[in-house]
């Protein structure tokens, strides 16, 4: 795929075919540095070799990612490239996976743009998503009440009301085990129910309104357990806790004189929106508990507040309601939770690297990724939400990485970063201390 040329090398690659070079005595041959990945896309069972170019992405904040390709040869292909026909995109490379092709998309073709170029030619763009962009864009069948449903049936493409088979939806998978996930949610039970695929107690009764989609209804409980629910590439409804601590999987820096340098570019975002001194949550629950003056309308609040004074040098207050939140201790955990959400979405980072791949392991989200980029004070560690990869015949292979603050989508509440601005960022020019 990347279509950068060495010496020697044919100067008609196309995405997906690697072309070896040739010696003195006119002998081809491909030398390991030369390796490069090739990328296959297979229509109905069929592989498109007129490849000019294509896009994935692979982000956890995000759900029916939209895929896209140009094929140049659109008389051969345009019967067959058509609305609903089914899309795999693989990927190979001799250091990654001992070069065994690994499937990366999977999905169907949503959208087809053919169009004349200036030189004559004919090209097709053709957008592909998951099952999940149905998810999102299918409004769910009325008059149906989800009234004794457990959250495993609500969330399972097998048993939920809320799915279709023609969305190809190969089944629902838990990111850890039982065990695991148990200890790292800390919601014992429930979350032991959940990984397992458990029978839980049913959810609350649910109405389905005209106009509303699967997906606000299955993320909402997703949310409320503090998981990610998204859609591998392989099909299935993923519900996972994102990654926290241990060691990173990739590097990337950016340090003057640094031979291991890596950054093709790199840019820093910071948004004040997002980044609160308090939060407030209220929950309300039927019944006054004792209070000692009932005629009080807000007796039977339940508050949890968090304060982080240093966030910002002026007063950014969010105040939230929540139903739900029948205990003080509940509606405690959820203004922690909040505050930690958004101040996950204060801070964006981008960083553009060449190749799909790195260490052996190609870049995937939901990863850690140690970084040293001196002009931006950026050090430490941080959490990979989402990587672009694209690949054309002009620009070759490169990757757009989007990381955030780490340890801040986790469903522990724990220490609180005061002042909240994470130990792994300076902007002094150097490392933390």
């Amino acid at each position: 795929m990347n279509v950068q040329l060495g010496a020697g090398q044919r100067s008609d690659l196309r995405v997906g075919h690697t072309w070896p070079a040739i010696d003195a005595q006119g002998t081809a041959y491909l030398s390991d540095e030369m390796q490069q990945t090739q990328a296959r896309v297979i229509v109905n069972g069929e592989t498109i070799e007129e490849i000019e170019s294509f896009e994935i992405t692979d982000d956890v904040m995000a759900v029916g990612e939209e895929q896209r390709f140009t094929v140049v040869a659109p008389r051969k292909y345009r019967d067959k490239l058509r609305l609903g026909d089914s899309v795999e995109l693989i990927m190979q490379h001799p250091a990654v996976n001992g070069g065994a092709p690994t499937t990366k998309h999977r999905g169907k073709v949503i959208r087809r743009e053919a169009s004349l170029t200036p030189n004559g030619g004919c090209v097709i763009n053709v957008t592909t998503a998951d099952p999940g962009w149905h998810l999102q864009n299918s409004d769910a069948p009325i008059f149906i009440r989800l009234q004794g449903k457990t959250y495993a049936q609500l969330v399972d493409p097998a048993t939920s009301p809320l799915f279709e088979k023609s969305w190809g939806f190969r089944g629902l998978r838990f990111g850890a085990n039982a065990a695991l996930l148990r200890r790292s949610l800390k919601l014992g039970v429930a979350a032991a129910a959940i990984a397992a695929q458990q029978v839980l107690d049913p959810v609350h009764v649910i109405q389905v309104e005209p106009g509303q989609k699967p997906w606000d209804l299955i993320v909402e409980y997703c949310r409320r357990l503090n998981l990610l629910v998204n859609v591998s590439p392989d099909g299935y409804l993923s519900i996972y806790r994102p990654a926290i601590g241990g060691k990173a999987s990739y590097s990337l820096r950016c340090v003057e004189g640094d031979a291991g340098n890596n950054v093709l570019s790199a840019s820093v975002s910071e948004d004040a929106r997002t980044r609160y001194t308090e939060v407030t949550v209220v929950g309300e629950q039927f019944g006054y508990e004792g209070s000692q003056d009932p005629n009080d309308p807000n007796a039977s609040k339940k508050v949890g507040r968090v304060y982080h004074k240093d966030a910002l040098p002026f007063v950014h207050r969010l105040c939230a309601a929540d139903g739900e939140m029948f205990a003080n201790s509940l509606a405690q955990k959820q203004a922690e939770w909040l505050y930690r959400r958004n101040l996950y979405d204060s801070l964006a980072i981008t960083v553009e690297v060449a190749e799909h791949h790195q260490g052996g392991l190609w870049w995937a989200a939901d990863s850690l990724v140690n970084v040293q980029i001196d002009d931006l004070g950026l050090y430490g560690n941080f959490y990979l939400q989402a990587c672009r990869c694209t690949s054309s015949k002009t620009d070759g292979d490169k990757t757009t990485l989007t990381l955030r603050m780490p340890d801040l989508l986790s469903a522990a509440f724990g220490e609180l970063p005061n002042p909240p601005i994470y130990r792994a960022y300076s902007v002094g020019g150097g490392p933390s201390k």
